[in-house]
């Protein structure tokens, strides 16, 4: 089964964001955009694993996530990786940055001492809204950054993250909840 583990926000957040979507994805070229359903914030992507390592799994992100506090998150502010001049991914930022992070650090820790290998990649707290297969030209570079730069959500609690299994179907992937984990 493919898993990984991230956090989801609440549907009034997440409604905000699709109807700002929706306003400007007409005015910009064709682009895969994330489905709002399958909008997450990931921590790891642990790939394709056997179903034993969940019993494994589960006591050490408990234990790592011991001594991280609750928290109010907000979506904040836009970008594009790996930069706006050669943008292949759009993205809005999460903030607070070093909270986000400190979720990150210890569900990958719990993550390498269940014996999973991570690709290594370094967490950069995000949501993805779409990836782009053809340069946009710099106009819709400043129409996506003027929809989504002063962007600001209402704060929400970032209170567990979620272990999720990803079955690949040819509409989209259907991310399906295996079990949560509270933060302290």
């Amino acid at each position: 089964m493919r898993l990984f583990i991230a956090t989801s926000f609440p549907d009034a957040v997440m409604r905000e964001l699709t109807d700002r979507v929706a306003r400007v994805k007409s005015r910009l070229p064709p682009s895969p955009w994330v489905r709002p359903e399958s909008q997450h914030l990931t921590f790891a992507f642990l790939g394709e694993q056997k179903e034993e390592l969940l019993r494994k799994l589960e006591p050490l992100v408990c234990h790592q996530l011991s001594a991280v506090g609750r928290f109010e998150g907000r979506l904040r502010g836009c970008g594009f990786f790996p930069n706006s001049r050669r943008a292949r991914v759009a993205w809005v930022g999460v903030t607070p940055d070093e909270k986000f992070l400190e979720i990150a650090e210890a569900v990958r820790r719990a993550v390498k001492a269940a014996g999973v290998q991570l690709d290594g990649a370094e967490f950069r707290p995000h949501l993805t809204l779409c990836r782009i297969r053809d340069s946009w030209p710099p106009a819709c570079i400043e129409i996506y950054n003027s929809s989504f730069s002063k962007l600001e959500s209402e704060p929400f609690p970032i209170d567990h993250v979620t272990l999720y299994s990803s079955q690949l179907n040819p509409s989209g992937a259907v991310h399906t909840p295996l079990g949560q984990f509270a933060l302290a």
